[in-house]
């Protein structure tokens, strides 16, 4: 009997991992199908995402635990998994440009099917435009901005990158959750937290130039035309829509925003990051919850592997597993729910941190 190629099963492993970064693209394709048909044609996509791709990762166990270097893709591969984000982000906003302008063809229950479809689209949107928010180029600066404008969180690469990127895991960090902290209070203090804070550093950057004038440094201030932008973006829904289009794009924002904060509530909860001589220790992979289910994985951009991208910022199909990391054992379609129950959320997470912990010091001693 021939031993196996392990050049043949990386090629394997390569095209499987590429084809499996193109699944949120099956969203875009629900979404726009049910658009078409309307009716029931609207539930798949729900369907999917919370019922069959939870229930996919249990029955199959696969792992999305592999390691690919950029060597191991062909330049076309690379591009097609750059596009992949690209067009995501487009998808997205056509769909919700068509709903929002066309929604009085829609019945009420098509409204409400449409809300939680549209909402968990640009719930996994949020994970799109994080990617674009890191990628250097031109194209992908300039979608993240237009598609965070729609998503109406234009200072999210703001607070990102110059907040979270530097205080995760710490009290100085909007978007880290506290041990016992509901997601509720939680996102009563991230919302309205980040944007003070994007408001503090802009301010704080242009500190010199306010000085000898204030309305100069003002308006250099990235958040004022953050700021002026939803406003016309929501008076231009109210001319262009009418009430009900306008209802209908807040209705999925909450779903969108709830999807966006409660990962955000999951991904660094109870793992903060200690004071030594009055610094915080290094970001490293205990201070992340990762998620490696395959299809929940692959189907939001591979957000589950959080420790690996604080460590080293890379694409998404370029993050490692950690094994230092602490799992879940669940994926995020499954973990939300459980989080929107903050008594059977405690009784679930809190012995887990306190296993990870007791790991954590076994091996430092």
């Amino acid at each position: 009997m021939l031993a196996s190629d392990p050049t043949r099963t990386a090629r394997k492993g390569k095209f499987r991992h590429v084809a499996s970064c193109l699944l949120p693209q099956m969203l875009i394709g629900l979404l726009v199908l049910g658009i078409w048909r309307g009716g029931f044609w609207l539930m798949p996509l729900t369907v999917f995402l919370m019922v069959l791709v939870p229930i996919l990762d249990l029955l199959t166990g696969w792992q999305d635990d592999e390691h690919f270097e950029t060597s191991d893709f062909s330049r076309a591969q690379v591009v097609l998994l750059r596009w992949n984000t690209r067009l995501y982000a487009v998808g997205y906003m056509a769909a919700l440009v068509y709903v929002v302008l066309n929604i009085d063809r829609f019945s009420g229950l098509e409204f409400g099917l449409l809300v939680s479809g549209m909402g968990l689209v640009g719930g996994v949107g949020f994970g799109c435009a994080h990617e674009l928010l890191h990628a250097p180029g031109r194209i992908d600066q300039t979608l993240q901005k237009i598609m965070t404008i729609f998503l109406f969180y234009p200072h999210y690469k703001l607070i990102h990158i110059r907040s979270h990127h530097h205080h995760a895991g710490t009290d100085h960090d909007e978007n880290t959750a506290w041990m016992n902290e509901s997601i509720y209070s939680y996102i009563f203090r991230t919302i309205p937290g980040s944007m003070v804070r994007c408001w503090q550093m802009e301010a704080k950057r242009h500190r010199a130039v306010s000085r000898e004038s204030f309305l100069k440094g003002f308006l250099m201030n990235k958040m004022v035309p953050y700021a002026l932008g939803q406003v016309i973006l929501l008076v231009a829904l109210w001319v262009f829509a009418g009430p009900m289009g306008l209802l209908f794009y807040a209705a999925q924002l909450v779903v969108g925003h709830l999807i966006l904060e409660s990962v955000n509530y999951i991904q660094h909860y109870g793992l903060l990051r200690k004071l030594r001589d009055g610094k915080y220790e290094r970001t490293g992979p205990e201070h992340s919850w990762d998620t490696y289910h395959f299809f929940s994985s692959y189907v939001t951009f591979r957000v589950g592997h959080h420790s690996y991208h604080h460590i080293a910022v890379q694409p998404y199909y370029l993050l490692d597993p950690e094994p230092e990391a602490p799992k879940l054992p669940v994926g995020y379609f499954w973990a939300i729910p459980i989080v929107l129950l903050p008594p059977v959320w405690r009784r679930w997470i809190n012995p887990r941190i306190e296993a990870a912990g007791e790991q954590i010091e076994a091996a430092a001693g």
